[in-house]
């Protein structure tokens, strides 16, 4: 019998610990005869030769099948609980951010790398269902944590993922099976068959089901959301006509077709606005730009309802006379698994990933390896964008407000908007779709030497063709569409396009004015937000590593990567309320005048990054008195992250530069890993210092999500701990240790453009509903004027958009000046009257988002032996995991704050290996925590209200397993 194996190399030859303590009930890999409790030597396929885990000079954290189902891992979300300084949240666009010492994703981009790189097979995947697929059919999960480059086929910053999926076994049958029952109607199914095809080749099948009910509440529909319904199927065929020849190729197809909650609860702080200002009144008109939507506040102290006014779909309302101020006037219910939406979520996902391999044993000391693959990935997620129901229905005839008032009882009879997207409706509604495919092709050649000599060598070549985003497939992209924004639409075009200087085109598809929902929405209308990214890459790269066994205990490790980096993206920008000419089509590309035509001059922005990166390591490997084996190793290595494009702006704005720069960072990593007391007991640590130049952050600006760069420093300790003090017994611990500063950085923070300041005010653009600041004392002026019958009530709505900037004498202001801080860091002066974004603040020493101080997992395992003298064994086993405060957004402030939380599993295993049966009673998150892992915070025109992420709840069952 042979299995067919993938031969790795030395950066993936470590693993922790923890996971090595739980590969199996007998501690690790255990050799014929060994007892049961062990730790006798774990070792992988290296260069062809055999090396330990313990032996390999980097942090890697590996995990093979059983070992998944022992500590729980389902899916790529739960390996925080057992990794050390490793986190994860969703996204708000239908992403996630997975987190290796502080590095992961905070850039929101088409174009952005991942900070951490997710594999499969070894083979870099841009797009990927980590988020929402579970594992199944695994030989191994690996997790290496620090900059990666000069041995895996993409470079990333933070560390890399890898799921090696488990391959055919030539020569033998071999099948299991799994089906899982537990609370909230779980049913899951999970399955193995390998198929021996002869002697020289074997054809493995595998599949896997997940289904169950949601366990939030929609209380506007009164059905329980955010289920699951998906599944996985698996097709490897592998074959080794020689000795010196083998190959395999896989088929993967994913699906998932339910209610799956893109985006949590939406938590605010109401800002109310102000009737009064230096004790001037404020006219009713004038209150309506005085909320900001949200306040700065604690999450926990977050359970109102945004003021709907301050947002570009209530705002507008107000303008097309739809209402008359905030429509959402109720308390919420603070129940974080309760929403309010019109319809329950619409999520759909699915890939296909077809993967190949081929190996050829040049000479006994040369191997050749080629690494093929393609994929197709796709995901729509349609949500109501507020996830709160209205309390104030639509006016019956034109609100005090209306620009047109004349036009609303025919247009709107009864206050009721017939939208083509949205249905026809009385109350004010948002909703929003995120989504997309797209299209990955990768080839990967690498040379491989076993010499006996002290040099050595791994070479590899890599091409990666990624493209994303079809103007013409309308789940692609990001949509917000109103009722509101239809109805102001439908009015301009109604009053001779006397809004928006011309006619706004309504989508050309949208039929039965269900477009949203019944599959003719075009992507083409006027009467919606849609943010478009076409985007394609083309990356190149040489890598490899050269070693030099200097003496038995000494070797050198020096590693290079050039990676050519090549994206463009076209440029399609957002047409809300834009006028077309006749046969116009807004998904084509749109150059930008007067532009070079790499800089969008001929529709496309194009950047290119080439960067040399590498790595210089020493290992040494000391005969101590006090252990049994010692490891002890140091490694510098520059890591990158090219840089990208950002999302598109309204035609002929230049709000923010195009693009953003490549991240950098320069590691200094120490580590060393022991075998104590005769090998009962394993100590590993690893310390490690980041110089980051360039970490790419986000913030939304008017719509649209900005990329930049900042600096910062990074610095933290590992330590994993593993032992046997008796021979049924397991006890693991593992610590992270994180340090985060932001170095030399400065930002307006959008909760706080003032930064505090009372001779600063903050109001809203009454025409784009972003916010803006002005001196008090102008501001003031201006009310005094309104108030003495100078100016009209609802001028100051003109403030922002700078109607009286340059006016300051004839108010008696000439001369009033205020200084402030821009996002650069340099001092500046506006006039009385004159608006600017705000005063920025130092984030010098804050921390990164999503970087805790300490990360803790403690673990404690007992075996009960031939159970009455029978073959069934049974083991009791508990994991805790703990995670320190964290924050969300750079500017630390109350808003920001994730409150530190705890996990506990429980679980009872009973395994009988001679018959291949095996029972599970487990239970996750046994305490029924309610934690927020991340959030969101959107932008002024959505009223700065918070997204916020959760984990499951507590789910138990039992699962049933047998093999053959």
């Amino acid at each position: 019998m042979t299995k067919y194996r993938d031969p790795k190399c030395v950066w993936l030859a470590g693993a922790s610990v923890l996971a090595m303590g739980l590969l199996a009930p007998a501690a690790v890999a255990q050799e014929e005869g060994e007892s049961t409790r062990t730790l006798s030597t774990v070792t992988v396929t290296t260069q062809k030769v055999e090396e330990s885990i313990q032996d390999v000079p980097i942090a890697v954290s590996a995990f093979d099948e059983e070992a998944l189902e022992r500590l729980q891992l389902t899916g790529g979300p739960d390996l925080v609980k057992s990794i050390p300084n490793v986190t994860f949240t969703k996204g708000n666009f239908s992403g996630f951010n997975f987190k290796i010492r502080g590095i992961g994703v905070d850039s929101v981009a088409q174009s952005g790398d991942a900070g951490v790189g997710v594999h499969q097979n070894d083979v870099p995947l841009t797009a990927n269902r980590l988020f929402e697929a579970e594992f199944y059919d695994v030989e191994r999960v690996e997790v290496l944590r620090g900059p990666q480059g000069t041995l895996y086929g993409r470079n990333a910053t933070g560390g890399v993922f890898n799921l090696i999926t488990a391959k055919p076994v030539l020569g033998e049958f071999q099948a299991d099976a799994e089906l899982t029952y537990g609370n909230e109607n779980t049913f899951k199914a999970k399955g193995m068959v390998n198929l021996p095809l002869g002697d020289k080749a074997a054809l493995r099948l595998a599949g896997s089901l997940l289904q169950r009910d949601g366990y939030v509440k929609n209380s506007v529909t009164g059905n329980d959301i955010d289920d699951r319904d998906l599944s996985s199927f698996r097709a490897t065929f592998a074959v080794e006509p020689t000795d010196n020849l083998r190959g395999w190729v896989s088929y993967e197809h994913f699906e998932e077709d339910d209610s799956r909650l893109r985006a949590g609860k939406q938590l605010c702080k109401k800002d109310p606005g102000f009737d009064t200002f230096a004790g001037i009144p404020v006219s009713a008109f004038d209150q309506l730009i005085t909320s900001l939507g949200c306040q700065d506040a604690p999450l926990s102290q977050s359970n109102d309802r945004v003021n709907s006014q301050a947002t570009l779909g209530g705002g507008l309302a107000i303008t097309a006379g739809l209402l008359n101020g905030d429509a959402f006037t109720d308390p919420v219910n603070p129940d974080l698994r309760t929403i309010e939406s019109a319809f329950d979520p619409i999520y759909k996902a699915d890939q296909d990933l077809i993967t190949w391999k081929g190996e050829w044993n040049v000479t006994d000391s040369l191997l050749f390896t080629y690494l093929g693959s393609h994929n197709e990935s796709s995901v729509q997620s349609i949500e109501d964008y507020n996830k709160i129901a209205p309390t104030i229905a639509f006016n019956e005839t034109a609100g005090p407000f209306a620009a047109v008032p004349a036009l609303y009882s025919i247009l709107f009879p009864g206050g009721v908007v017939s939208d083509p997207e949205l249905g026809v409706s009385n109350l004010f509604r948002t909703f929003d779709q995120s989504g997309g495919g797209s299209d990955q092709d990768t080839h990967e050649i690498r040379l491989q030497s076993d010499f006996d000599g002290p040099i050595n060598f791994n070479l590899g070549a890599i091409k990666v063709d990624f493209e994303a985003i079809d103007p013409y497939d309308s789940t692609a992209g990001y949509y917000v569409l109103s009722n509101s924004l239809t109805a102001l639409t439908q009015l301009n075009n109604a009053a001779g396009g006397a809004f928006f200087g011309g006619n706004v085109p309504l989508d050309s598809g949208s039929t039965d004015n269900l477009g949203l929902f019944n599959g003719t929405l075009n992507g083409d209308g006027g009467e919606y937000y849609r943010s478009l990214s076409p985007y394609r890459l083309d990356s190149t790269a040489v890598f490899g590593e050269v070693y030099y066994q200097a003496t038995d205990n000494l070797k050198f490790t020096l590693g290079l990567r050039n990676t050519i980096d090549k994206k463009e993206q076209d440029v399609i920008p957002t047409f809300l309320f834009t006028p077309q000419a006749p046969g116009a089509d807004p998904l084509q590309p749109s150059p930008i005048v007067g532009a070079d035509p790499d800089d969008g001059g001929d529709g496309s922005l194009n950047t290119e990054d080439k960067e040399t990166t590498g790595r210089f390591g020493v290992d040494w490997s000391p005969d101590l008195g006090f252990t049994d084996e010692t490891l002890i190793y140091g490694v510098y290595s520059k890591g990158y992250k090219g840089g990208g494009i950002n999302p598109p702006q309204p035609a002929g704005a230049n709000l923010f530069s195009q693009t953003f720069d490549p991240e950098f960072v320069n590691s200094i990593e120490i580590g060393t890993k022991n075998t104590l007391g005769g090998g009962v007991a394993q100590l590993n640590l690893t310390g490690f210092h980041y110089d980051y130049e360039g970490y790419q952050i986000t913030q939304i600006i008017n719509r649209s999500s900005v990329n930049t760069n900042i600096d910062a420093k990074i610095k933290g300790l590992e330590v994993e701990f593993l032992w046997t003090p008796a021979e049924n017994w397991l006890l693991t611990a593992n610590l992270g240790i994180l340090d985060t500063e932001i170095q030399d950085a400065y930002g307006i923070d959008v909760l706080d453009r003032a930064n505090g300041r009372s001779d600063l005010v903050v109001l809203k653009n009454a025409a784009s509903f972003a916010n803006c600041v002005v001196s008090a004392q102008g501001y003031a002026t201006i009310l005094g004027a309104i108030q003495g019958g100078l100016l009209n009530p609802g001028d100051t709505r003109g403030i922002c958009t700078g109607a009286f900037s340059g006016s300051e004498a004839a108010f008696g202001l000439d001369g009033v000046t205020v200084t402030y801080t821009d996002s650069n860091g340099n001092l500046q002066t506006a006039n009385a009257l004159e608006p600017f974004e705000g005063d920025a603040k130092s984030l010098d020493g804050n921390n990164l988002p999503g970087a805790p101080d300490t990360t803790l997992n403690l673990a404690a395992e007992y075996t009960f032996p031939a159970l009455g003298n029978s073959n069934w064994d049974m083991t009791i086993r508990s994991d805790y995991y703990y995670q320190a405060d964290s924050v969300s957004r750079i500017w630390n402030t109350q808003r920001d704050q994730l409150d530190s939380w705890s996990n506990v599993n429980l679980s009872i295993l009973f395994n009988n290996e001679e018959n291949g049966w095996g029972v599970e009673v487990f239970a996750k998150n046994l305490t029924d925590e309610e934690v927020i892992t991340g959030n969101y915070l959107t932008d002024d025109s959505s009223g700065l209200f918070t997204n916020v992420f959760l984990t499951e709840p507590a789910l138990y069952g039992v699962t049933v397993k047998k093999s053959w």
